[in-house]
């Protein structure tokens, strides 16, 4: 009979996104997060707020909170620690893929908003735009994957008539799921400037940076997670931007709005 796994090197990552891009295209981005590995259990969130012209501004706490909740067709969260209350009204109904399953584990991607009216309340004062929310849970360290590069992104017009969002997995395990107003697209291709499916096409303005970092950098600096983050083998780099972008549909209509998009390398 095969030995039995240590429990102690169980791992599960439980994270949560929320965003919102207001009319002016300031950015805030928000995280939960829930990590189990190594024998340790920590959770962390944290809240980056990206103004024109203004150095991005982050505040972070690992003081548990509960994660997000779904409720009746919006997202709503409390984090305390971060002076925040969001609540996303979903514009686009949400769904849940499989995007790895093997017998080390599994990813599970919810994208439970796919285009939503947010509205984050940052200590008393309340801005709102157009965002998203997912919750991705793996079961399987992300650095055991043949990926070299991640893309991700998300586009909504600015009324949330039309949404798209991508995943791209670039390597040895080539992949790609977008969704067009939350519906999985067959025969999509996703490109570093938009997205072509078979009804239209995504093409991004040039785009702002929001952040350029190290992963690896960025765990070993939260209190906590230095031990674990030690063991991950790999340095990540994430390039995050904001941009504007138009999608034309087959008719020729075409629709303006903000995107929120990234790319990691996994060296």
């Amino acid at each position: 009979m095969p030995a039995l796994p240590d429990a102690s090197s169980r791992f599960e990552l439980v994270k949560w996104y929320l965003d919102s891009v207001e009319p002016d295209g300031t950015a805030t981005i928000a995280y939960w997060a829930s990590l189990t590995w190594l024998g340790a259990h920590t959770t962390w969130h944290d809240l980056s707020r990206y103004e024109l012209g203004q150095k991005p501004a982050e505040t972070s706490s690992r003081r548990a909170v509960p994660p997000p909740q779904m409720i009746e067709g919006h997202v709503a969260w409390h984090a305390e620690r971060l002076h925040l209350e969001t609540i996303h009204e979903a514009a686009t109904p949400g769904v849940t893929l499989t995007l790895f399953e093997d017998a080390n584990g599994r990813i599970t991607w919810e994208c439970l908003a796919p285009s939503a009216r947010a509205r984050f309340d940052r200590g008393g004062t309340s801005t709102e735009g157009t965002g998203y929310v997912e919750c991705m849970t793996m079961t399987v360290p992300p650095w055991e994957l043949p990926i070299d590069e991640l893309r991700w992104g998300r586009w909504m017009n600015d009324t949330l008539t039309t949404s798209l969002v991508w995943i791209d997995w670039r390597g040895k395990l080539p992949r790609h799921w977008v969704l067009l107003n939350g519906s999985v697209q067959e025969g999509a291709t996703v490109r570093d400037d938009g997205i072509d499916v078979p009804t239209g096409r995504l093409m991004l303005d040039p785009p702002r940076t929001l952040h350029d970092r190290s992963v690896g950098k960025l765990l070993r600096g939260i209190s906590g997670l230095a031990r674990v983050a030690t063991h991950i083998p790999l340095a990540w780099d994430e390039h995050k931007w904001c941009s504007r972008g138009t999608w034309t549909n087959a008719t020729g209509e075409t629709l303006s709005g903000w995107s929120i998009h990234e790319m990691v390398r996994f060296t």
